[in-house]
């Protein structure tokens, strides 16, 4: 059975991930629930694989080399993994948010 986790230098932040391994061009699927205030990883990262997060409810920020870019309910955008980057919740409600990981060609 899946249990939720908080991933290493996060806080208030708990993932689940939904599948793993799934084909050549998707690493994983996971949900993830950040609260007020909450994100992570700090400081930013970077790692082989793509991010797309799509906001499920609520609003993040995600931070990518110095720049940030509001994510609202209904909207996705897509994280190269090179870039350094973390995703934080920048509204009063807990963020909803699914995340693919996407493998790099």
């Amino acid at each position: 059975m899946n249990d939720f986790i908080t991933p290493r230098n996060h806080k208030a932040f708990k993932a689940l991930v939904l599948s793993s391994h799934i084909d050549d061009e998707v690493k994983d699927c996971a949900i993830a629930y950040i609260d007020p205030r909450g994100g992570g990883p700090d400081p930013d990262h970077t790692h082989p694989h793509d991010h797309l997060f799509t906001v499920i409810a609520g609003e993040i920020e995600i931070r990518m080399d110095g720049e940030s870019f509001a994510v609202t309910e209904g909207m996705s955008l897509r994280v190269p993994g090179e870039t350094r980057h973390s995703v934080w919740n920048t509204g009063l409600t807990t963020a909803k948010v699914m995340g693919i990981s996407l493998r790099k060609e």
